[in-house]
């Protein structure tokens, strides 16, 4: 849980400094972006039920390849009236990126990392720590804060020049 909280924050924190018009709909699909990689999770948990592990799905979802096509099929099946596929897919990526960036951090498994470059089995990690002590969602938080504190000041310098 303190994994998916901070993906959660750091997506908002994204989504609050690339999309600085206050265009909800758009700030949304990079907040989605950053849950979007684990959807496998709950698709692996039904395939452990039926003995049919499968680990490949995991690796091929935490790489840039997947968070290609996962922004693609994503922004397929949502519709915004002013923003068109392309546009969707970029920002549905961005999101995918902040979560890939975080994941670097942590011990995503023991002693691999991810496979960025998915199929080619290299793995990247800089192995810091478990996405499950309780202070990782401290990382989201302090994203947060300084994302904030930068939009106002962009606000505040905005209002001034005007």
């Amino acid at each position: 849980m303190p994994d998916v909280l901070t993906h959660l924050m750091v997506g908002i924190s994204v989504a609050l400094l690339v999309r600085r018009d206050d265009n909800r709909p758009q700030q949304m699909l990079i907040i989605l972006g950053a849950l979007l990689i684990d959807i496998e999770r709950p698709i692996t948990w039904l395939l452990e039920l039926t003995d049919f592990g499968w680990i490949e799905l995991t690796s091929a979802s935490h790489s840039i390849l997947g968070a290609v096509i996962l922004s693609y099929f994503a922004a397929a099946c949502i519709h915004l009236e002013d923003t068109e596929l392309r546009n969707r897919a970029i920002l549905i990526f961005i999101g995918c990126l902040s979560h890939l960036i975080l994941d670097l951090v942590m011990y995503p498994w023991p002693e691999i990392g991810l496979y960025l470059l998915y199929p080619l089995k290299i793995p990247f990690s800089f192995n810091l720590l478990w996405p499950d002590f309780p202070y990782y969602p401290l990382f989201g938080v302090v994203t947060l804060t300084l994302a904030l504190i930068a939009r106002r000041i962009v606000i505040y310098r905005t209002r001034a020049d005007s």
